[in-house]
């Protein structure tokens, strides 16, 4: 049987796809036969090639991956219906039913099962699908991620441990900051170790990563192109036009990889914002399109165009929320991704507490 690996969180977006993206890859690496299985699948969309609903993260994960498993089985239950009206629809002995069986054929000529929780550990619990009940009917150890967002997220860890029990003795902290990886290192892995833990890797906060590519805006907020890149662009700071030219200057001179949000009208905006190295993409708001000379020096300099129908202070929100939940799409971002993991992830510690043994003949 398969070991399994169930990848958890004390919260949202914590950056659980990357890590297991990036895990997997260096597992096949070293000859192991990976599998992904993500039980519960609430980020729903349609895909119109295959005529189904699927959950966009684990069908992204899956691609990358390539485990050669069917989607259905990778990720067997789709929230496709408000929650509160799946809770009274299902029946949680059919649901664990279906799990096992799903996972079992995920599981079948693989080593090890790399399974994505819930949104964090305790989502699913009114239906039997969060990470706690997973982790015991998939006999699974647990990875625990914690975005450090304050101190306060050592007793999140606690609370997790109370719960998960004997199954959960790994941690990786998420998107730290430089200035606080010596105080987790002596602070956080001492409390965490007191209480039957342990600190296996500090992933410190990427802008690669955090940023997004102006494909991800566009799609995201259903925005039209008036000028396409050339290539896809990051995007990892955003810049509100509501000022005077003048006084633009100096934001956009301080600013790295921008995208400056401002009303289709502010042509005195766009024209400076153009000539800035600094500026990767212009949102134009009101759905007012630019003059004839922004849009031919925004293709001469191969800068892109989107333009929105909300106004600028409800793009801004919309972007901000996006920004905040950055996922790890495309082969720029997977390579960093990968390459942080393997730079401050004790990987062959967690081979070993998986109890897998790289062999020779496994990895030919």
């Amino acid at each position: 049987m398969a070991k399994a690996l169930l990848v958890s969180s004390v919260e949202g977006y914590s950056g659980k796809s990357g890590i297991i993206i990036a895990l997997g890859l260096l597992l096949k690496k070293k000859g192991f036969k990976i599998g992904y299985f993500k039980p519960f699948g609430a980020r729903i969309t349609y895909l119109e090639s295959e005529d189904k609903l699927i959950d966009e993260d684990a069908y992204s994960t899956a691609e990358v991956l390539s485990t050669g498993d069917k989607i259905e089985d990778i990720c067997p239950i789709l929230l496709d219906i408000p929650y509160i009206e799946f809770i009274s629809q299902v029946e949680m002995e059919n649901v664990e039913e279906e799990i096992t069986k799903a996972y079992s054929r995920v599981c079948k000529n693989k080593d090890v099962v790399l399974i994505e929780g819930s949104i964090d550990y305790k989502i699913g619990r009114a239906v039997g699908l969060c990470d706690i009940n997973i982790s015991r009917i998939c006999n699974a150890e647990v990875l625990m991620v914690a975005k450090y967002t304050s101190d306060f997220v050592l007793d999140d860890l606690l609370a997790a441990k109370e719960v998960f029990g004997d199954r959960m003795e790994m941690v990786i902290f998420n998107q730290l900051g430089g200035y606080k990886r010596a105080y987790v290192q002596s602070v956080a892995e001492k409390l965490l170790k007191s209480n039957g833990m342990e600190l296996l890797g500090i992933i410190p906060k990427d802008t690669i990563l955090a940023g997004l590519f102006v494909s991800e805006i566009s799609e995201a907020l259903g925005a039209e192109y008036v000028v396409e890149p050339k290539r896809d662009r990051i995007v990892e700071e955003i810049i509100i036009g509501a000022m005077s030219p003048q006084a633009a200057v100096e934001h956009f001179k301080e600013a790295k990889n921008a995208i400056l949000v401002t009303g289709g009208d502010r042509a005195d905006l766009q024209i400076v914002a153009l000539e800035m190295p600094s500026i990767r993409c212009m949102l134009l708001t009101g759905n007012v399109k630019p003059a004839d000379i922004i849009v031919e020096r925004a293709k001469e300099n191969d800068i892109p165009i989107l333009l929105v129908e909300d106004d600028t202070l409800r793009a801004v929100a919309k972007l901000e929320d996006i920004m905040g939940k950055a996922r790890i799409r495309g082969e720029l971002k997977i390579r960093k991704m990968k390459s942080l993991v393997e730079s401050y992830v004790k990987v062959d510690r967690i081979i070993e507490k998986l109890g897998l043994v790289e062999d020779e003949e496994e990895k030919s």
